[in-house]
C-alpha cells in the first residue's frame, strides 16, 4: 500500500469525514447519514480466480449504514492517484463480494425491504444479533480520484470489455461511480462540512495554480481543522514536501487551528529553515576561504577578514562567491 493511500485512508475512516462524503454525494449535502449510525466493516475478501484458487482483495474503506439495528446499506470508497483501466472489473468483483456476503443458509428468501422492515420488532425479539434475518441491503461505491489530469481510461464495464453487440441484452453495463476531486465545482466543494473540504479545495486549486491551495489568502483557510495530523499528512504525500507533515505533528494536539494558522506556521517553518540553510552555507563557504588561504600562507588576510566584514567581503569575491551567497553569510555575521 503506498503513502498517498494510506494518507488518504485514514482520513476518510473518520465517521465524520466518511459521513459528510456520502451526505454530499449522495443527498445532496443533505445530513441524512449520521457519525454514529456508520459501522467499520472487515474491507477484506477472497475470490476464486481462473486458476481455481482462492485471491484476496481489499477494499480502501467500507462502512455499514445502519439504524436501530437495521442495515440500510454499505458504502465504499475507493481512492486513485492514477487512473486505472481495470477498476469497474475491480467494482464488480468488490460489490459483488459484498453481495454474496448477505446471502447466507438462515435467511428468508423473496422476503423484500419492505416485509422485513415491517416485521422488526418481532423479528428482533427472536432473531440473535446478525444480519442474518435482516433484509438485504444496496451496496455503493464510490471512486475517488485524485489526480491532476482527467480520468483517461474505462468507466464502465463495457469500456473495459469487448462485448459483442448481440451480447448486450443480457449483460447490462456497470459504470464506476466516479468523483474527480480535482474538478468538484466551487458550489459542491462548499457544501462539506468536514476537513473534506479542504482536501477538495487543496486539490482544485493543486490543478488549477499548480500549487496548493495553502498559499493563496482566501476565506476558505479559516475553516477550522479537525483531523489536523491525518491532512497534513495527506498533503504531504501527495505534494512530496514533507514540511507538511512536520506541521502536522507539531500542531496535532491543537484543537482550534485553522488552515489559515496551519499555513502561516508552514511558512514560518520554511522560512526558518531557509535562514539556518543559508547560515549553514555560509559558514561552510568561510571555512573553506579560511582553510585555502592558510594552505597558501596568507595567515594575516585570515586574521584580518575576522576583524574586517568588509575584508572579508573582498576575499569572497576573489573566490568567486556570488552575491547571493554574500547575503546569507552577512546574515551570519
Amino acid at each position: 500500500m503506498g503513502t498517498k493511500d494510506k494518507t488518504t485512508r485514514r482520513l476518510e475512516e473518520y465517521n465524520d469525514v466518511f459521513a459528510d462524503i456520502i451526505n454530499v454525494l449522495v443527498f445532496n449535502g443533505e445530513r441524512v447519514v449520521k457519525e454514529d449510525e456508520l459501522v467499520d466493516i472487515d474491507t477484506k475478501s477472497e475470490f476464486a480466480a481462473d486458476d481455481k484458487g482462492l485471491h484476496g482483495q481489499e477494499r480502501d474503506v467500507a462502512k455499514f449504514w445502519t439504524a436501530q439495528n437495521i442495515r440500510f446499506a454499505l458504502f465504499g470508497l475507493e481512492n486513485q492517484a492514477a487512473p486505472d483501466f481495470q477498476m469497474p472489473l475491480r467494482l464488480y468483483s468488490y460489490n459483488g463480494a459484498s453481495y454474496k456476503a448477505q446471502i447466507i443458509p438462515d435467511k428468508p428468501r423473496g422476503q423484500s425491504v419492505t416485509e422485513e422492515l415491517d416485521s422488526t420488532a418481532t423479528a428482533q425479539s427472536k432473531a440473535p444479533a446478525s444480519h442474518a434475518k435482516q433484509a438485504f441491503y444496496p451496496v455503493l461505491t464510490f471512486v475517488l480520484y485524485y489526480g491532476m489530469q482527467h480520468w483517461n481510461t474505462a468507466k464502465s464495464l463495457y469500456e473495459a470489455v469487448n462485448v459483442p453487440e448481440p451480447f448486450k441484452r443480457f449483460i447490462p453495463d456497470m459504470p464506476i461511480n466516479l468523483v474527480e476531486i480535482a474538478w468538484l465545482p466551487d458550489d459542491v466543494i462548499e457544501k462539506f462540512e468536514s476537513d473534506f473540504r479542504l482536501v477538495a479545495w487543496f486539490f482544485k486549486q493543486l490543478r488549477i495554480y499548480g500549487e496548493p491551495y495553502l498559499k493563496l489568502q482566501d476565506s476558505k483557510l479559516m475553516h477550522r481543522i479537525v483531523h489536523v495530523l491525518e491532512l497534513m499528512r495527506m498533503m504531504s504525500a501527495y505534494t512530496g514536501n514533507p514540511d507538511y507533515e512536520t506541521i502536522g505533528i507539531r500542531e496535532s494536539h491543537n484543537k482550534e487551528i485553522t488552515m489559515l494558522a496551519a499555513i502561516q506556521s508552514f511558512e514560518n517553518h520554511v522560512k526558518a529553515e531557509g535562514r539556518i540553510e543559508g547560515r549553514i552555507e555560509g559558514r561552510k563557504a568561510i571555512t573553506d576561504i579560511f582553510s585555502t588561504l592558510l594552505e597558501q600562507g596568507r595567515q594575516d588576510d585570515v586574521m584580518r577578514a575576522i576583524r574586517e566584514p568588509e575584508y572579508l567581503k573582498l576575499l569572497m569575491a576573489e573566490f568567486g562567491i556570488t552575491d547571493e551567497d554574500d547575503a546569507k553569510t552577512t546574515d551570519q555575521t
